[in-house]
């Protein structure tokens, strides 16, 4: 048996406050202890002879604290003799003699008077197991101890129970007769060998090791949980609504440059961890995309949105076909329809290059835009009529909206130009005439339909007749008024009569003009060998001219829709079943006139068709577009086919129109279900 005298590391801080207790608890309980154990003749002959057996040790007993006194049997072990008190194993201790309990599933005893402790290793803790069997046995046959679940004593049950339950934590239960210490013995050291191996190996450590390992746990815990929270990032726009009616004086105007400072925040890409990038184009791409949103100084008042709301799901009204472009519902649509936060972005920085290098004079040069700064720089029909198409395809107009000034500006210009017979060429030489005139009847048009100004009346009314008094007698449109026609030509005529039919109160729209233009696709369509490919499916550039091809047949199905053809026309099922076939959009085969037309016409085809055609070219288009130098938001020409010819407007205003397509055009089959 080994004595440890450093009692501190196993004992609370509470120890000496339960030490006091008992201290006074002894003496008060100490006197009618001692009388109820001699009352009894055979009690006090019985303690009588356990105190001569017991003081042949050299250890005097204390006055005070004698565990003869409480004790129902005894036994030695090494010299050292234990007591059994109830549920409690006592001894004496070592310095003092004062009562130890004994903490058999520790193998600890510590002194409550002086702090002296004892530790009892496995071998002695096996032989108090069985001292306890053995001594336990023997004491059931003595009178005197047979009787005492009978006739428990009050202040004797007091003490025992204070005991163990101050110094062993163990409650006690003496109403059960004696038999009850072995079991309860038993199941104490039931799990000894464990312990006592725990205990050997804490009890081997020192006490600086024990606590670098516990302040070591503790600090590996804190920095896993501190860690979890590194990689999280919380994007939030903050909105505020503080207004200040005090008037100041003295306050700069300063126009922030967009451009400048998206430049300024680029950091090159090996600088910056791609979670970084991606959260960064995240928070530009919403701050971009808020741009067709906000008009900071809007002039005339919106429409009523429950009306929108109600042309957009049911198609009614006359301006139905433009009524997704508003911009109070625009986000819902192109959630709907498949785009995203970032086909949106890409818009709002294409028109941002866009009016970046329109003339002074509000037009725009597809081959001068470099010199767009020069005060005389002069545009060109097609250069502003292909510029201000994606503009009124976002919803922005003359009247609304953060361009409205560019757009009013861009109308000026081709009015002032536009000849008494409706021609607005603008004098645009060679064979591009006819697109310009195209194209510039459609912005006409649509700008007429979006706003309901008058004064734009006249000027879409004669374009249209001039387009009108064009067309060839066989339905089609070239190069020059009245010149048998091409498919190319053909589709932007036809898309301007079909912007003229979609406008307020309705512009004049010749109906022999439509009849002879699906004559003409009917001429430009060819059957193929197979049976399996009916007339009408697929198109050629020109009638009975060369092979069809996949660009002229997009174009020239998009036009039969607009001509009346239904979604279950199997002219039309074979035609975009070919298309997607053979011809889904992939960067190796860049060409950005098929995929202009191409998109809107799987657009209002709808279904899986559309999906997967919008899959495919949606991430595409937006990946190419130059994010930074000297054209950010633009497209590049010579990465398309034709793009060298058009330029780089040309190239951009088709990729944006394209991005438009979730709700430039309201799809003709599948109606779109908004939200209340």
């Amino acid at each position: 048996m080994t004595t440890r005298r450093d009692h501190n590391q196993f004992i609370d801080k509470s120890f000496d406050q339960r030490a006091d207790q008992l201290d006074r608890l002894l003496v008060s309980e100490l006197s009618p202890i001692t009388k109820t154990a001699l009352g009894s003749p055979a009690e006090s002959s019985s303690t009588a002879e356990r105190s001569t057996n017991e003081t042949d040790s050299n250890e005097p007993p204390s006055p005070l604290f004698d565990p003869v006194l409480t004790a129902t049997h005894s036994f030695a072990i090494n010299g050292r003799k234990y007591w059994f008190s109830g549920t409690a194993l006592l001894c004496r201790c070592p310095d003092c003699q004062a009562p130890m309990t004994v903490r058999i599933w520790l193998g600890l005893a510590d002194c409550w008077r002086c702090g002296c402790g004892l530790q009892i290793d496995e071998m002695q803790l096996a032989e108090l197991r069985q001292k306890s069997t053995t001594s336990t046995g023997q004491q059931s046959a003595a009178p005197h101890i047979a009787s005492r679940p009978n006739v428990p004593s009050p202040a004797k049950h007091s003490l025992t129970g204070s005991l163990n339950h101050a110094l062993s934590g163990v409650p006690v239960d003496v109403s059960d007769g004696s038999n009850w210490r072995a079991d309860e013995l038993e199941r104490l050291t039931a799990g000894s060998r464990l312990a006592g191996l725990v205990r050997s190996m804490f009890n081997s450590l020192p006490a600086w090791l024990v606590s670098f390992l516990f302040h070591l746990a503790l600090i590996l815990i804190l920095a896993m949980i501190m860690l979890q929270n590194l990689d999280r990032e919380t994007l939030s726009i903050v909105l505020s609504t503080f207004t200040d009616k005090s008037r100041t004086e003295g306050g700069e105007i300063r126009i922030e440059n967009l451009d400048d400072q998206l430049a300024d925040e680029t950091l090159p890409a090996n600088k910056m961890e791609e979670d970084q990038i991606e959260a960064r184009e995240t928070k530009q791409a919403i701050a971009d995309a808020l741009e067709l949103v906000v008009d900071p100084l809007m002039t005339s008042p919106l429409p009523d949105l429950d009306e929108i709301k109600r042309n957009v799901t049911t198609r009614a009204g006359p301006r139905a076909s433009f009524a997704a472009r508003d911009p109070r519902i625009r986000a819902e649509i192109v959630e709907k329809a498949g785009g995203t936060t970032l086909t949106e972005a890409a818009v709002a920085r294409g028109l941002r290059w866009l009016a970046s290098v329109q003339n002074a004079d509000g037009s725009w040069s597809l081959a001068n835009y470099d010199r767009h700064a020069r005060a005389n720089n002069s545009g060109d029909a097609a250069g502003t009529s292909l510029a201000l198409l994606p503009f009124l395809g976002a919803g922005q107009t003359q009247e609304r909206g953060k361009y409205k000034s560019t757009v009013a500006n861009g109308l000026a210009w081709l009015i002032k130009h536009q000849k008494s017979n409706g021609d607005l060429r603008a004098d645009y030489p060679g064979q591009a005439g006819m697109y310009a005139h195209g194209q510039a009847a459609i912005v006409l048009s649509e700008a007429f339909a979006m706003t309901g100004d008058e004064k734009l009346r006249d000027p879409a009314q004669r374009a249209i007749a001039f387009i009108e008094k064009a067309q060839h007698h066989a339905g089609g449109w070239r190069y020059q008024p009245g010149e048998a026609g091409d498919t190319s030509v053909f589709g932007w005529q036809l898309m301007a009569l079909q912007s003229a039919r979609g406008g307020r109160d309705g512009l004049t729209v010749s109906n022999d003009a439509l009849q002879l233009a699906d004559y003409y696709l009917d001429a430009a369509s060819t059957a193929r060998s197979s049976s399996r490919i009916p007339p009408g499916a697929l198109y050629r550039y020109r009638p009975e001219e060369g092979a069809v091809t996949h660009t002229m047949t997009a174009e020239a199905l998009l036009c039969r829709l607009y001509l009346g053809w239904e979604r279950d026309d199997p002219r039309l099922m074979t035609g975009v079943r070919w298309l997607l076939t053979n011809h889904l959009p992939s960067d190796q085969d860049p060409n950005i006139y098929y995929w202009y037309y191409g998109t809107q016409l799987m657009h209002h085809y709808g279904g899986r068709e559309w999906e997967k055609w919008n899959r495919a070219l949606r991430d595409m288009l937006v990946s190419q577009q130059v994010k930074n130098g000297k054209h950010p938001g633009s497209w590049n020409p010579s990465s398309y086919e034709w793009g060298a010819q058009g330029e780089r407007i040309f190239v951009t205003s088709m990729a944006v129109c394209t991005l438009e397509v979730y709700y430039r055009h309201l799809p003709l089959f599948e109606p779109i279900v908004l939200d209340d």
